[in-house]
């Protein structure tokens, strides 16, 4: 069964867009699993959600490394774990 996410809620099964958003200043809320699929839940109702996006989609995004390398790694504990 596929889980509806709000207006404010973006769902993703990426994980390096995911750990960009983390490191951008959004806060993930949730993750879900659908049989072997991983979702990322992210709360937009604060921040510029869709300026990140095209800035993702665009290659203009810009991000610390350090924290990104970090943030990849803990999503992919996450996955592993769940």
């Amino acid at each position: 069964m596929k889980k509806v996410t709000n207006e404010n809620e973006h769902r993703s099964p990426d994980l390096y867009f995911s750990a960009y958003l983390q490191v951008a200043g959004l806060e993930m809320i949730r993750t879900e699993k659908e049989g072997t699929r991983f979702y990322f839940v992210f709360d937009t109702s604060v921040g510029n959600f869709e300026e990140l996006k095209a800035a993702w989609y665009n290659s203009t995004g810009k991000v610390a490394a350090q924290p990104y390398s970090h943030c990849l790694k803990s999503l992919k504990s996450l996955v592993h774990s769940g």
